[in-house]
């Protein structure tokens, strides 16, 4: 296994100190004495659990998709579809990428980046 550049370790480092505030706030929810005497309050009080276990999930989420996208065998295979592709394509290197999971907020990950090469011109 190749070593991770400081880019790669650094998206995965990043999603993992967001991990760990969103479990802290999971936790100091959890902790807090609440006194719920109203259906406002308890919808209340249930949200803000939704909310915090939706942002968990989704950055577990893509945690798992950013070590995916750092792993050798999906960059072997990102390379064979784009030695596959008619027309040249040029590798722009790690682009930070916002993708929506089905909970919670986005997520960045850093994903390789391809674009068409340019044609050059015909000189007449």
């Amino acid at each position: 296994m190749t070593q991770k550049t400081p880019n790669e370790a650094g998206q995965v480092d990043e999603i993992q100190k967001q991990i760990n505030q969103a479990l802290e706030e999971l936790d100091r929810i959890r902790n807090q004495r609440q006194s719920i005497t109203t259906p406002a309050e308890l919808q209340a009080a249930e949200q803000a659990i939704i909310e915090a276990t939706d942002k968990i999930a989704a950055l577990m989420t893509g945690l798992k998709i950013q070590q995916a996208l750092d792993s050798d065998d999906l960059k072997e295979k990102a390379d064979q579809l784009v030695q596959s592709m008619p027309g040249k394509f040029k590798n722009q290197g790690k682009r930070l990428v916002s993708i929506q999971t089905s909970r919670g907020e986005p997520v960045k990950v850093s994903a390789q980046y391809f674009s068409r090469k340019k044609k050059k011109k015909k000189k007449k």
